[in-house]
């Protein structure tokens, strides 16, 4: 027998046995011409390349894309018929793109991609220089050809204990040159390397004034220079090579004159990088929130003192919550929750960890909504007229950077399935074979319990919130006359303790099988390495599965607000050992933070058991049992 993962389905196992439609592929693409450059002093060529909308894509299983991520150290996980690709880099950091979605990340940092990832068939082809810029090369043009670029595309500051670190990273080997040394200042040339990051940046921390950073040369020879302003007395050692990788120098400020005032603690570590989210130098407080009516609707305004980088988000209606996190912050005031006069409805004000400083709004509805950043601080704009089409989420950085970007939300696409036929015309789909001895039974399975706890993130376990949702859709689906059987009804394991994958999730499944259920219905939970995939998918294995699957998930789509990621094929255990139409419904992505507070809301999990309970009774409507009435 095949392995089988206790944990069932996480997006890997889920996503390595799907077979994801070309309905996420909602970019229009054509095959173009293939694109030469020269890579290390070959020339190679991208020969899977398309075009949609004038960007220019690649696609994996291009041969010279596979030696470029080989030049760099990377590795891709992808297989045909997968929706995510994840590239490993050699640091390691881990870079996400997911079909259909504009939304990618690089280890901690979010962007949005000029175009979202599509299909060609059934490979993946990825936005090219936004790919480029995640790996740290760049596509420069030397004369009538093109060369693939190593960047510089990170020099991360770490300031601590009266000393700083800078950390140089790029797409190649850095071999640098020292070129000047002094009291004054130190600089170091990296041949090879060209760089997009700005050409300067103020540290005032450990020893070191600010950083200047510039590039010259060809693009075939590039070189650049990076400088470090020392403040007076500071001092440093010799440079450090890490695999050739990662190029590091420390620095010490000047020792304090005996009976002269402390040094001042440094401020936290900062990231010098082109990629959006950048964090802002030095530590930051807040001194105050306080929200003003106008004719306009409400304007509340975070006062905060120093450098920062913040983010926000905020959820569709009808949750209309809306918060922003102060990164590198300390609260000076008392932690606040009031009431908020129309368009709002309340502020809480809340020192959440050591270096975030949260405010939440929740709003009267789907209101227009502004984040302006300034030098003093932030104003959070809410007008009085809805806006269903708003951003979710934005970041940027007030002080003495002022910046913000805005993330869209992002287009839902049709659902998407590998059965065929159409979701409107129920009729094209063949009922199951299957006749349950028992036709008005219904098993709900809560995914993991016991032994097995499942996803994990900020305080919520999927095993308490599948069981929660299982059992707001058991009442549901007795209220209407339905029986139901739970396979738990309190956090255990269904065998035993600390069993094995095959009798925990055989036992699941025989609750249903030896009962003579009429239809099966696991719910979870889902998770992933970074914050990037989010949404609800329901999964089938058989293909008696396919009307129930898309019955539920039609309902789920409508009503939850969240990501329609559709119906997708996969051998998961209980779904493809249980005799009658069983599904397997992942609700929403725990990693994910708007996902999240859906997830943490009691009425949202009641609008999950609602629409799977609508789902259950338009089957059951559609495809009566053989010889009994409609349910």
């Amino acid at each position: 027998m095949n392995w089988i993962s206790r944990y069932t389905v996480r997006i890997f196992s889920a996503v390595a046995a799907a077979a994801v439609l070309l309905a996420v592929s909602v970019l229009p693409a054509r095959s173009a011409a293939a694109l030469s450059f020269v890579l290390g002093g070959q020339t190679v060529a991208f020969t899977h390349v398309s075009n949609s909308g004038g960007v220019t894509a690649v696609g994996v299983e291009d041969p010279s894309l596979k030696k470029l991520l080989g030049a760099t150290g990377a590795v891709m996980t992808w297989k045909r018929g997968e929706r995510y690709v994840l590239i490993t880099t050699s640091e390691p950091r881990v870079i996400s793109f997911s079909v259909g979605d504009r939304a990618y990340e690089v280890g901690a940092l979010s962007a949005q991609a000029s175009v979202a990832p599509y299909l060609v068939g059934d490979e993946v082809y990825l936005p090219l220089d936004e790919l480029l810029h995640a790996l740290s090369y760049a596509l420069r043009s030397d004369g009538s050809q093109m060369v693939m670029q190593p960047q510089l595309s990170t020099l991360d500051v770490r300031a601590a204990g009266g000393g700083t670190t800078i950390v140089a990273r790029a797409g190649a080997p850095l071999r640098p040159r020292l070129v000047e040394d002094n009291a004054q200042k130190v600089a170091y040339e990296f041949d090879g390397v060209g760089t997009t990051l700005a050409p300067q940046r103020a540290v005032n921390a450990g020893g070191v004034s600010s950083i200047l950073v510039s590039q010259s040369g060809p693009a075939r020879s590039p070189k650049t220079l990076v400088t470090v302003l020392l403040t007076p007395g500071a001092q440093h050692g010799p440079p450090r090579n890490d695999n050739d990788r990662d190029f590091a120098v420390s620095f010490s400020g000047a020792a304090p004159a005996v009976g002269s005032a402390p040094t001042p603690p440094p401020p936290p570590p900062q990231m010098i990088t082109p990629a959006p989210a950048a964090t802002a130098a030095g530590s930051a407080t807040v001194t105050g929130v306080d929200a003003q009516q106008s004719q306009d609707g409400l304007a509340v305004t975070i006062h905060v003192t120093g450098d920062a980088a913040f983010q926000w988000h905020r959820l569709r209606d009808p949750d209309n919550r809306f918060w922003v996190d102060i990164q590198n912050a300390h609260l000076a005031t008392p932690e606040q929750d009031g009431t908020l006069a129309d368009p709002g409805v309340s502020l809480r004000v809340k020192q959440i960890d050591g270096q975030t400083v949260r405010v939440a709004i929740t709003l009267a509805g789907p209101k227009q909504l502004s984040v302006n950043p300034a030098t003093t601080g932030l104003v959070v704009s809410v007008g009085t007229d809805e806006d269903l089409d708003a951003a979710r989420a934005g970041q940027g950085t007030i002080g003495s950077v002022v910046a913000t970007t805005d993330a869209v939300a992002p287009v839902t696409p049709a659902p998407a399935d590998t059965a065929g036929g159409a979701l409107g015309n129920p009729d094209e789909l063949a009922p199951s074979s299957y006749v349950p001895t028992n036709p008005k039974l219904i098993v709900i399975d809560p995914g993991h319990g016991g032994s097995d706890t499942g996803a994990s993130h900020g305080g919520l376990n999927e095993a308490n919130l599948t069981l929660d949702m299982a059992g707001r859709l058991r009442a549901i689906l007795q209220a209407r006359g339905w029986q139901v059987r739970m396979t738990r009804t309190t956090d255990v394991d269904v065998y035993a303790p600390n069993d094995s994958a095959h009798d925990e999730l055989q036992a699941r499944v025989n609750v249903g099988n030896s009962a003579g259920a009429r239809m099966f219905v696991s719910i979870h939970v889902n998770s992933f390495i970074n914050s990037g995939p989010s949404g609800t998918t329901t999964y089938y294995s058989k293909a008696g599965d396919v009307p129930l699957a898309r019955f539920i998930q039609a309902a789920l789509a409508a009503s939850l607000g969240t990501k329609d990621d559709g119906i997708v094929k996969s051998h998961l255990y209980v779904t493809l050992h249980s005799y009658m139409p069983a599904v397997l419904v992942e609700t929403a992505f725990l990693s994910n933070p708007d996902d999240f507070a859906l997830l943490d809301s009691p009425s949202w999990r009641q609008k999950v058991a609602q629409a799977i309970a609508d789902g259950i009774d338009r089957y059951a409507q559609q495809y009566p049992v053989s010889g009994s009435a409609p349910q």
